[in-house]
């Protein structure tokens, strides 16, 4: 994988966003030939430990896939299977949102890592985004 990421940029004062460019050095054609696995960290006892997240999915479903925002955050790509050697793919103003996360996940901070890997077993490149879960409690 020929891989160039920018810098990352403020959107506003409190939104960063991320820039992604890469050249695949061979095919994906399909979802046994690149999977995703997204693992979740909780920081507790002053350190990130492996959370109650955990799995992985095609990597072509994952493009299609409705959940956990990435329709928005793919919404300035031209990702799409299959992936072909030598094509430059994209992706612009790279940021998760709120709105389609599953709810129920504990608060606090977090460190989401995203591995996209080659045949189960290469990784081809791996994203880690921190956070942090807040729930604001209305009393009426």
């Amino acid at each position: 994988m020929d891989m160039k990421i920018g810098k990352c940029y403020k959107l506003s004062r409190s939104e960063l966003y991320l820039n992604i460019s890469f050249y695949p050095l061979a095919d994906v054609l399909n979802d046994h030939m690149g999977q995703v696995l997204i693992t979740g960290f909780q920081f507790r006892s002053n350190e990130y430990r492996k959370g109650p997240i955990e799995f992985m999915m095609g990597m072509c479903s994952f493009f299609l896939s409705k959940d956990f925002d990435i329709p928005h955050m793919l919404s300035n790509s031209n990702l799409k299977c299959p992936l072909k050697k030598g094509v430059n793919y994209y992706v612009y103003k790279l940021s998760p949102n709120a709105t389609n996360m599953p709810p129920l996940i504990p608060e606090g901070r977090w460190k989401l890592q995203v591995d996209f890997l080659y045949l189960n077993r290469y990784t081809i490149f791996s994203v880690e985004w921190y956070s942090g879960v807040e729930y604001i409690n209305i009393f009426g």
